[in-house]
């Protein structure tokens, strides 16, 4: 009988971490904690009333350092009548934080830790983990090869068999796009789109392998959005990400909130920079996709009611070298499986590694 192998996927965000991790009683356990941070002045009497509510921060120095979700539930009383932005995040532009690099990986890999052992506890013998990681992008210099290397070298000393994995090809593992022909569907054949904080991460892919260049991200994402929309408005940007996440309705603009009605302005941007830039990445690289091909979209700057609809448009407006058949929201565009869907890929990979591990220890076994 073949070993059971711990397996475990994690989604390094700007904006949210998430995990899928196997537990012991045969269940999936699903976390996702706010990739930010607040800073305080270090006060005895706070840091007493932050023990005593089991608060999750850091002390260095002097400096307590609120980390989270706490981070960003404390952020809207902090920016009340402000136009400062109380809350800072350890990742931008989908890589670590190079304006703070010694406090972002501080940051980062506590709640990193905190996400990926919930409600599981730490590594276990031979535990596979597949991470996220963003393509380098095409409208940008910015290299991932210095994040990739820190996390992975973080989630290496924590005990697991980690493993990076790039996050737009997690997404097509999550949610299967199919390539459509006359004789069948063709399975994990299609594009895939996460549309993060930081970066929207791009994957071409022919049965779950990606296409030779067609790996990318482009910059123009979801903080360009925000801080472009409370540029406009002379809102913090905390509360314009609430207003996003909370009231922003592509289907029924209310037209009386200039917030809105800046995101929307903003969105429409960035969407028309982002597919402009995919129609000329792809250009003339038809390939072996003769065929009408699937479009699958996670991630949190996605995750606006009438997304969908707004892609489709945008589409009509470009060429491109392959016919889209369906644009299809992750999980049906539920915003928390919208949400989860790298960290699933990623889960998934890492189950099919821990299958293939337990198989080759097997045959190893009855050769000797």
């Amino acid at each position: 009988m073949s070993e059971i192998i711990p397996s475990t996927g994690a989604d390094i965000g700007t904006m949210w971490l998430a995990s899928m991790r196997d537990n012991d009683k045969g269940d999936i356990v699903y976390t996702s904690v706010r990739d930010c941070y607040r800073i305080l002045n270090f006060e005895e009497e706070f840091e007493d009333q932050m023990k005593e509510q089991g608060s999750h921060y850091i002390r260095e120095g002097n400096k307590l350092y609120i980390i989270g979700n706490e981070a960003y539930i404390q952020s809207s009383m902090a920016e009340f009548g402000s136009e400062t932005d109380a809350l800072q995040r350890p990742m931008k532009d989908g890589i670590l934080n190079p304006d703070s690099p010694k406090i972002s990986l501080m940051i980062l890999r506590e709640l990193i830790k905190a996400c990926v052992e919930n409600k599981v506890g730490p590594a276990r013998k031979d535990e596979i983990l597949y991470f996220s990681v963003p393509g380098n992008p095409i409208d940008s210099n910015i290299n991932n090869s210095f994040h990739t290397k820190m996390c992975q070298q973080f989630l290496t000393g924590l005990g697991y068999d980690s493993r990076p994995l790039n996050e737009s090809l997690a997404v097509l593992f999550s949610e299967n796009p199919k390539m459509h022909c006359p004789e069948g569907d063709i399975p994990f054949t299609g594009l895939a789109m996460s549309f993060g904080a930081g970066q929207i991460n791009v994957c071409l892919a022919e049965r779950g392998v990606p296409i030779k260049g067609m790996e990318f991200s482009i910059c123009k994402a979801g903080d360009y959005i925000d801080i472009n929309a409370a540029r406009m408005t002379g809102e913090p940007r905390t509360k314009v990400l609430r207003t996003k996440e909370k009231k922003l309705n592509f289907n029924s603009i209310d037209d009386s909130d200039p917030i809105v009605l800046a995101l929307e302005c903003y969105y429409e941007e960035m969407l028309n920079y982002v597919f402009n830039q995919i129609s000329t990445k792809f250009s003339g690289n038809k390939g072996s996709l003769e065929h009408p091909i699937d479009l699958v979209v996670s991630g949190g700057t996605a995750s606006v009611p009438g997304m969908d609809k707004k892609i489709k448009t945008m589409l009509a407006k470009i060429e491109l070298p392959f016919e889209i058949a369906e644009v299809r929201l992750a999980g049906g565009g539920d915003r928390t499986k919208m949400l989860g869907a790298v960290a699933r890929g990623c889960y998934l990979r890492a189950k099919q590694a821990a299958k293939k591990m337990a198989n080759t220890k097997d045959a190893l076994d009855k050769v000797s």
